[in-house]
């Protein structure tokens, strides 16, 4: 009968130490394991409490269906949902950072944001009418002289401020004299929560509709960014390619090759939002139930129908029942943590996440025991009991 393994002796045979108190260890740390490289950055970023990549959810995804088995849950790739969320790339407004957003009264931030929204609209109008004089003058301009010398013109007189290429296209993307447009009463709101206004497209939100808020987990400060949902088209190449991949994986199955569901109770879909967020999906198919888990915010629509989309990609309309029964989140970077938390209950249970079957505080001592675990199991195979007593562990604070 062979040895049991324990924690004691799977330490004795790899490289440890307390990341926490002697990180400096760790410098040339590099393992390859279920995929990914786990390296001081990996571990970093979960000793820091630093927003989670998709290389810390592959990693995990894959650890926990090698010990815990393949037939219980689906566990879909993180890069398969964005080909099914309605395009909202082109329609978020400047990023916003409030580092005290959650200790502000509503009314105040309302006022301000208001206040910046009607600034925001000035300054694009005023931007669209300069660009449009401006085009109208210059191309007036250049056509002539371009007539009478182009040789010299193109030599001698570009600008050396805006763009000009050969073929007379001109863009000028910045109003001249935007900073002077900026009031003292605007200046003192972009102060107050440290706007950063980009150069992108603002659409005006319907003012009975509520803003949509996510928060940004991957800046050293909290800040929001604000999306404007649109409806678009959805691609399904990179769902069709994992479903034939694990259908060449179970060609033993003649039912799931036409059913490849079937074969799961679960599927579990982590969801990135724009690298802001994450949040994830947990669906019943026997049940035709979808556990919607977002442990920041409520439901945003284009997610669900996007989540429909996917799961009706054979042209199967299913009616769906949406749970939003989801643990809630008190800080803006944990949402990835909550997402393997998520995943890890579902494997050991077999059940939907309960609304208070975990808190914040059993996050953060989650996070640090999937820093451990990560530091472990990179080195050395161990097995289901002993990665429950490491992810199972409650650290006082």
């Amino acid at each position: 009968m062979s040895e049991e393994l324990t924690l004691l002796k799977v330490k004795q045979k790899i490289f440890w130490a307390d990341y926490y108190t002697e990180r400096y260890k760790f410098k040339n740390f590099n393992f390859r394991k279920h995929g990914v490289t786990i390296n001081n950055d990996f571990l970093s970023a979960l000793a820091n409490n630093e927003f989670l990549t998709a290389q810390h959810l592959i990693y995990f995804q894959q650890m926990f269906q090698y010990y815990y088995g393949e037939f219980l849950v689906l566990s879909l790739d993180c890069h398969v949902f964005p080909e099914f969320i309605p395009d909202i790339t082109n329609f978020i407004l400047p990023n916003m950072i409030a580092t005290q957003f959650k200790q502000e009264s509503g009314k105040d931030f309302q006022n301000s944001f208001s206040n910046f929204e009607s600034w925001q609209e000035q300054e694009q109008q005023q931007t669209q009418t300069t660009q449009s004089e401006n085009n109208s003058i210059f191309y007036k301009t250049l056509n002539l002289i371009k007539s009478l010398n182009p040789l010299k013109f193109f030599r001698k007189s570009q600008p050396q401020q805006e763009e000009v290429d050969f073929q007379g296209n001109y863009t000028n993307p910045f109003p001249i004299n935007q900073q002077n447009i900026v009031t003292q009463q605007n200046q003192e709101i972009l102060q107050k929560y440290n706007f950063q206004v980009k150069n992108i497209t603002y659409i005006k939100k319907d003012p009975q509709e509520p803003s949509q808020v996510i928060a940004k987990g991957e800046m050293k400060i909290n800040n929001i960014i604000i999306l404007e949902n649109e409806k678009g088209k959805y691609q399904f190449n990179k769902l069709n390619i994992q479903i034939e991949n694990l259908k060449n994986r179970y060609k033993f199955s003649t039912m799931v090759q036409s059913n490849l569901f079937s074969l799961f109770k679960y599927t579990y879909i982590p969801i990135n939002l724009q690298n802001n967020h994450w949040l994830c999906a947990v669906v019943e198919f026997k049940e035709n139930k979808i556990q919607y888990l977002d442990s920041n915010f409520g439901i945003q629509n284009n997610v669900v129908e996007g989540l429909e989309q996917m799961l009706n990609y054979k042209g199967e309309q299913t009616k769906w029942e949406i749970l939003f029964n989801s643990p809630k989140q008190e800080n803006s970077f944990d949402c990835g943590v909550f997402c393997l938390m998520a995943l890890y209950q579902l494997y050991k249970t077999g059940k939907f996440i309960q609304t208070h079957q975990y808190n914040q505080q059993d996050i953060y001592s989650f996070r640090k025991q999937l820093l451990y675990l990560a530091i472990i199991e990179s080195q050395s195979d161990i097995n289901q009991k002993l990665l429950n007593i490491i992810l199972d562990f409650k650290h006082k604070n």
